[in-house]
């Protein structure tokens, strides 16, 4: 929005440099961001029914998925809101840069007369000194102020309605905090394991990075009440990993960022690329400026839980918030992009 003065009048030099650019671009985002709110919700409740493709039955299950079914509700709502706000935004563009053009036509149309218009609007002759069109020069000062009252009190209407219509998107979390108010950390150690008949330790995917470390990636599981887990349960489960390639290609393409005691952490940039079919059926790639960090963590020291003792493998993936696409669900969650899963292998 263009700032005015506090008579609520803006200047000549601000009616001439009016942008509504930034309009036209949260527009875009606010919609973009609500398909793909709905969009990764959905997948959370298809995850929920079938994890990995497989029935899941249960206690857990159960409330797994009443809880996905809950929150893919609700995020339709909040949905709904964005793109509420983005039409707001689209027409008031439209009516600004309308608005825009009628009082620039309103300026021009005095100073075709001979009349100057200063940077208050004032309007005075310029053809003959002592100024002898006064009532001619007041029309044309009316006709401008009356304008440019249209386009600020049109500004700052539109302003009002786009604050109205997303006040309550931030009070929205999708994790329940503990009964008692506080922060609890859980590491995964600590985790209760399901039932033996869930295949916990069947290897998923396995892949080597660049400093000859073996990452195997397990089931694992993923708790969606307590939200305690490993493997590509997890993965999928709480973070959109839906597409197990996605983890072979990253650790076969990066070093660990550190190794503690056998536990590697990775931060893997990706850059999104569009690719076409070109001639002789020759891809023809090109970057879409999109890009993230995906964060992956692993342990690969043997473990009691694993038969014969064989590593725990990979623990979780992630993307970093901030990210093309990211989604935070909530504090330190984040879902990962569906161009993520789409777009393996990821050079």
């Amino acid at each position: 929005m263009s700032a005015v003065d506090a008579t609520g009048v803006p200047s000549l030099s601000q009616i001439l440099s009016w942008d509504t650019e930034h309009l036209q671009k949260a527009a875009a985002d606010w919609t973009r961001t609500a398909e793909h709110w709905e969009e990764s919700f959905t997948h959370v409740r298809q995850a929920s029914l079938f994890p990995g493709g497989t029935s899941w039955q249960g206690e857990a299950a159960e409330a797994a998925q009443q809880r996905a079914l809950s929150d893919l509700v609700r995020v339709g709502g909040i949905a709904d809101s964005l793109q509420e706000a983005a039409e707001i935004a689209r027409r008031g563009a439209d009516q600004l840069n309308s608005l825009k053009r009628d009082a620039i036509n309103a300026i021009t149309d005095a100073r075709e007369a001979g009349f100057t218009v200063a940077e208050d609007l004032s309007v005075t002759d310029r053809s003959r000194p002592g100024g002898m069109r006064i009532a001619a020069a007041r029309a044309h000062a009316a006709a401008i102020a009356g304008r440019a009252f249209a386009l600020s009190g049109t500004d700052i209407e539109l302003a009002s309605k786009i604050t109205s219509t997303t006040a309550g998107l931030t009070s929205h979390r999708f994790i329940e905090p503990p009964e008692d108010g506080g922060v609890h950390a859980v590491d995964f150690k600590e985790a209760p394991l399901p039932s033996s008949p869930y295949p916990i330790n069947d290897v998923v995917a396995e892949a080597t990075d660049l400093d000859g470390n073996h990452v195997v990636m397990r089931r694992g599981y993923y708790d969606a009440q307590t939200q305690q887990g490993f493997g590509f349960d997890k993965a999928y489960w709480r973070h959109g990993v839906i597409n197990p390639n996605v983890f072979k290609d990253l650790i076969s393409h990066s070093r660990p960022i550190s190794n503690t005691n056998g536990t590697l952490v990775y931060e893997v940039p990706i850059n999104r690329t569009h690719c076409t079919s070109g001639p002789l059926g020759i891809p023809s790639c090109n970057d879409t400026g999109e890009s993230l960090t995906m964060r992956i963590v692993a342990n690969v020291n043997g473990s009691p839980t694993v038969p014969g003792g064989g590593q725990k493998g990979f623990i979780t993936m992630y993307p970093i918030a901030g990210g093309s696409g990211v989604v935070e669900l909530g504090p330190n969650w984040t879902w990962t992009p569906p161009w993520v899963n789409n777009n393996v292998p990821i050079n």
